[in-house]
């Protein structure tokens, strides 16, 4: 039986995705879910397997940061292109796909171009050029890598994103190091180079508020976007 690849870069998303997809009564058996620790070589090893395991689409899912200064933390984006960071190659989301989600997107989303980088982008400076540069409204650090996989497999491929850092706000430092390669959050580590700088606290604070209103939309609305691809692909 075919299923749905979902691509995630942090455990925290994928528990959000478990969570959106069990409340819309999605079968288990429907998707695979794998996390790539916010990497890309992981993420296109990842969809590379599921894609050679028989995957019908490849998905990915998670938060973003914002470089469209329009768009705030908790914002849907439905990534129509991904450009690469290291190559700047052009990955088109599949049109059967995207046709799919037109009647299940929320009222406000935006359809437009991601930035898919292989090293944080944390300032405010950084984002305003990609946006300016690129078009880009978005940036992650896995879609291009998801994207890279599919496309060598011949596979649907389309990127589901919710805003968390707006494009005016620059990351922490203590922040940049916080993600484990299994995608979990180094909490401690995090809160240890917080207490060198003390100023970034309520830094760190505002980040996890704009992270949790990212993974509410997620959690809201992947459910029915999810719905509506198993639909098209009669999975």
């Amino acid at each position: 039986m075919s299923f749905i690849a979902i691509i995630c870069g942090l455990k925290s998303e994928g528990a959000v995705v478990r969570a959106a997809l069990s409340a819309a009564g999605v079968h288990a058996d429907k998707f695979r879910l794998g996390v790539s620790g916010a990497d890309a070589a992981c993420a296109e090893d990842l969809a590379r397997k599921a894609c050679n395991a028989g995957a019908g689409a490849v998905l990915s899912v998670g938060v973003s940061g914002g470089l469209d200064p329009a768009l705030r933390p908790g914002d849907l984006v439905i990534g129509e292109t991904v450009i690469s960071d290291n190559d700047g190659r052009h990955f088109d989301a599949d049109l059967y796909l995207m046709r799919a989600l037109a009647t299940a997107i929320p009222a406000g989303a935006k359809t437009a171009t991601l930035f898919g980088a292989d090293t944080i982008i944390a300032s405010a400076a950084h984002k305003s050029a990609l946006f300016k540069n690129h078009g880009c409204v978005a940036v992650d650090m896995e879609s291009h890598g998801a994207a890279r996989a599919a496309q060598g497999a011949k596979v649907p491929f389309i990127a589901i994103r919710a805003i968390a850092d707006p494009a005016d706000r620059a990351l922490p430092r203590a922040a940049l190091g916080a993600v484990a390669p299994d995608g979990s959050t180094k909490i401690i580590s995090t809160l240890i180079e917080c207490a060198k700088r003390p100023a970034e606290f309520p830094e760190l604070l505002q980040l996890g508020r704009d992270s949790d209103a990212a993974l509410k939309t997620l959690r809201r609305d992947f459910g029915r976007l999810f719905a509506a691809l198993l639909l098209s692909l009669d999975l």
